[in-house]
This record gives structure tokens, sequence and C-alpha cells, in this order.
């Protein structure tokens, strides 16, 4: 484990422990962000996931990932809806989707700006110090259900917490994590 990372995790745990512990460990938006550049496997509510960020421009973006494995051809739905064809009051629009492998990511774009990253799997961990591959139970646990909406259907559930701006897929409500959608934190119906 290289340095940076070291000193990211380190990060984590103290931000995690102090607010176990009632403490006020706040940390601006901006070095938020700064983790999430550099540790792709940090993944922070309304701010970004996989070196990704809610808002980040299409060339930053694609100086970061490089290249995508696939881009869509310019469109203007809804993720939700069209591509994981479920009902839901919020939406994440997008006008094109570029995906990458390893981790499988896809990310939405709406007017060439980042609308919000989807990482597929059990990928990652939660700013919290959560470990999305603990489970979906994990991290109701750990978040509550105040401010959380399901979406179920006969074999798949969304557990979405629209104003911090995440979202966790489990398509065969076997509480494993299948996807962590990041977006930005607010009610949009």
């Amino acid at each position: 484990m290289n340095r940076i990372k070291k000193k990211m995790i380190g990060i984590i745990l103290l931000a995690w422990s102090m607010t176990m512990a009632g403490g006020n460990a706040q940390i601006n938006k901006s070095q938020l962000s700064t983790m999430v550049l550099k540790d792709d496997t940090l993944i922070v509510p309304g701010v970004g996931a996989a070196s990704i960020l809610i808002d980040m421009p299409e060339e930053e973006m694609v100086l970061i990932k490089g290249k995508p494995f696939e881009k869509t051809q310019n469109v203007t739905h809804d993720f939700f809806k069209d591509v994981l064809r479920i009902k839901s009051e919020i939406r994440l629009p997008f006008n094109y989707l570029y995906t990458y492998r390893n981790p499988f990511v896809i990310i939405g774009f709406q007017n060439k700006r980042v609308s919000f990253v989807t990482v597929w799997g059990s990928y990652g961990v939660l700013i919290d110090g959560v470990k999305v591959s603990g489970g979906v139970m994990e991290i109701i646990f750990n978040y509550g259900n105040e401010g959380l909406s399901v979406i179920k259907d006969a074999d798949n559930s969304i557990f979405m917490y629209p104003l911090k701006g995440i979202a966790f897929v489990d398509e065969k409500n076997d509480d494993a994590v299948d996807g962590t959608i990041i977006f930005k934190g607010v009610l949009n119906k």
C-alpha cells in the first residue's frame, strides 16, 4: 500500500471514529474532492467515486480516466427510467454515458459535465469507513432509516438516500451491493 493510500485511510478512520465518538469531524468539500480524486476506491455521497467528481467537466474526467471503453450516442434520457428500468421520483438525466472497466464504471454526462457516477459490483469504501462489500444492511445500519427510499420489484431493490446523493443497487434482493450510484444530493422530482 503506498503512502498516499495509507494517509487517506487514516483520514477516513479518524473522521469515522470522531463521528462515532460524537465529535464534529468536518471535512470541507474541497478536501473531500481531493480525496476522491486520489483514491479510486473512495466513495463520497453527493461528491464522487472512482476518482470522478460530480459536475466535473468531460475534458478533465478524460484526462484522469483516459478514453472510455464505450460511449453512447448523444441522447436525452433518465438513468433510472431508461437504463435501470425502474419507476422513481428521483431523476438522473444524462445526454450520453461513458463506460470503463476495472472497476466497471458508468458515468453519465449532462451538458458535458458529470451528472452521476455508477460503480458496479461491491467495489469501494464509503467515506464513513464502511466497505461496500459488507452489504446493504451494513450500509443501512451505518446511515440509518432517515431519508431512506426503497424501490423494489420482484427480484431487485434500490436503496436510495436522495438528500445525501447515493443509492445502492441490490439485483437479487440478497443483501449484496451490486452497484453504487453517486449523484448530486438534492431531491429533484
